[in-house]
């Protein structure tokens, strides 16, 4: 049985998907990019947005009753990897200091020319 999964706070029908959904134990989160609450970029750089979609996940994830220790596979997508790989992996590392998930990493054009980033994920929550 599918559940949706939708942060508290966040309406559900503005969306054209579903920001998380659970399968049994799996949880799947869509893709989210480094933008605050209102829309905005928190800054230029991949730290500041990596950092922020990480914020947008946990916050799916948490409403799912996940942690990232649940987490088992990433894919991020980078608008600018040969650039910013090296700033991507220090944000990974904050978030996964050990242990951590698979993982993709792949180069790719996203919807605005200001994103740098985008970020998807599958989780094994506790039975």
């Amino acid at each position: 049985m599918k559940e949706i999964v939708v942060p508290a706070g966040q309406d559900p029908s503005s969306m054209p998907f579903s920001p998380g959904v659970r399968v049994g134990n799996l949880l799947f989160l869509s893709g989210m990019a480094g933008l605050t609450e209102d829309g905005q970029l928190p800054g230029p750089d991949i730290e500041s947005q990596a950092r922020q979609a990480f914020v947008n996940l946990g916050q799916v994830l948490d409403a799912a009753g996940g942690k990232w220790e649940d987490v088992v596979k990433v894919t991020c997508y980078l608008t600018r990897p040969e650039r910013d790989l090296a700033g991507w992996n220090a944000i990974w590392r904050e978030f996964f200091p050990e242990n951590p998930p698979a993982r993709a990493t792949v180069g790719a054009a996203l919807l605005d020319d200001s994103w740098l980033i985008e970020i998807d994920l599958i989780a094994a929550l506790p039975e």
